[in-house]
């Protein structure tokens, strides 16, 4: 049986999410600001075509916003992340397999589907109205031309959002791969391109017409494989499970310069705890803490910036352990009189909690009574909204957060912020 897969992709993702919670943005443009406010990171259609640029300061675009009318928002992620997790959950029905790529994107093994099209058009339909989120979908014999799919799917209107690479002839798949410069090919990038096009290879048809043993002796067999991929000979297959992270971090820019050691120790503690949640999420423990401070590269006076790796023994995934070694850590690097911009906190050589090991002189890294602990605050942070129960040393106030001043509600995530429907 020949293989079939999908890709699918939420149009404008994170604009997408606020249109869903809010109606009254339909038709609007709407704008997505980065941390602090800063950036412009996501746009909808019709911010793109009122010219509003990708990556600008928005200080710098302010009187463009106001001129077309665009709604401008802060990032608000934990409505994004809620969602993605929503679509990603609904989608995997749909199909034999799933691989989640991003927070807006996978790909769905759907072999023996009789009819790829319609199930697509349907599957599209239906998330639009159970979720609110528009998607493109693509359809190919391989995971990359199912990426390619998805790309003429967005760039195509009549396609409705959907389009088959099966649908093409031959010479139709050729013409289609002759105007796609390889640096766009998904996984190349601009240094491969620029070997490829030194090698005389500067187009995806190109690519796919070239010798295999010559790509494998030359770029790989990563490259031989693409080729093949793009010939519609499937090499890839689903990642349906996600790997454990190697290390995680946690860190942000502050509101405002931060100069007292209390509030750069609250800022670390939160930091702390946000990434030992996420490694109790995996099942890991962390071995060794990493706590950076940092003040602006382009703020007056010299840049400065500090760190220490702090060993724990023995490994563990406890916040309070975390959290202290975190604060003792800063108040070593804490210098008085700098205006500190940024902190972070990186958790690494993490080890799965199944098979930790037991430390001769620091003892077992499991202990019953910490993990009760910890078990029950994620089980009444999950259930009530994450920050419901919190270390004391995060800090209540937390002027030193990012700035947001355009933040929406957290509509699923926060009990106060969920929308509430009334009749007359």
């Amino acid at each position: 049986m020949h293989r079939l897969f999908a890709q699918l992709d939420c149009n404008n993702f994170y604009a997408s999410c606020e249109r869903a919670m809010d109606p009254s943005l339909a038709g609007r443009p709407v704008v997505i600001l980065s941390n602090n406010d800063g950036c412009v990171i996501a746009r909808s259609a019709e911010a793109k075509a009122a010219g509003i640029p990708m990556g600008a300061p928005y200080f710098t675009l302010r009187e463009q916003a106001e001129r077309c009318g665009a709604v401008v928002l802060s990032s608000n992620y934990a409505l994004y992340g809620d969602l993605s997790a929503r679509v990603m959950r609904f989608v995997a029905g749909f199909a034999r397999g799933q691989e989640v790529y991003s927070i807006d994107e996978c790909f769905l093994d759907i072999t023996g589907e009789p009819e790829p099209q319609a199930w697509a058009r349907g599957l599209r339909e239906t998330v639009l109205r159970a979720l609110g989120l528009p998607v493109c979908i693509g359809i190919g014999p391989s995971m990359t031309l199912a990426k390619v799919a998805n790309g003429l799917a967005k760039g195509q209107p009549a396609s409705g959002g959907v389009f088959d690479w099966q649908s093409l002839d031959e010479s139709e798949r050729l013409a289609q791969l002759g105007q796609m410069p390889v640096e766009s090919l998904w996984g190349v990038g601009q240094r491969l391109g620029e070997a490829f096009r030194r090698q005389g290879i500067g187009w995806a048809s190109e690519l796919v017409g070239a010798d295999r043993e010559w790509l494998r002796r030359h770029f790989g067999i990563v490259v031989a494989r693409l080729a093949d991929e793009l010939a519609g000979r499937a090499c890839l297959t689903l990642a349906e499970t996600v790997p454990p992270r190697k290390m995680i971090m946690s860190t942000r820019s502050f509101g405002y310069k931060v100069q007292t050691l209390s509030d750069l120790k609250e800022a670390v503690a939160h930091h702390a705890a946000l990434a030992a949640e996420k490694l109790r999420r995996q099942a890991s423990l962390a071995t060794f803490l990493r706590v950076s401070i940092r003040t602006s590269r382009f703020a007056q006076g010299r840049f400065e910036q500090a760190a220490e790796v702090v060993p724990l023994l023995p490994a563990t995934d406890d916040t309070r352990v975390l959290v202290r070694a975190a604060q003792t850590a800063v108040e070593r690097l804490w210098r008085p009189g700098l205006k500190y911009h940024k902190a972070g906190v990186m958790l690494m050589d993490l080890t799965d909690r199944v098979h930790a090991q037991a430390d001769l002189f620091a003892g077992s890294p499991l202990d019953e009574k910490r993990t009760r602990v910890m078990q029950a605050m994620d089980a009444i942070n999950r259930q009530m909204g994450r920050g419901t129960l919190k270390i004391a040393a995060e800090g209540t106030t937390q002027a030193w957060k990012m700035k947001q001043e355009r933040l929406s509600p957290r509509y699923t995530t926060r009990w106060e912020d969920i929308p509430v429907a009334k009749a007359k």
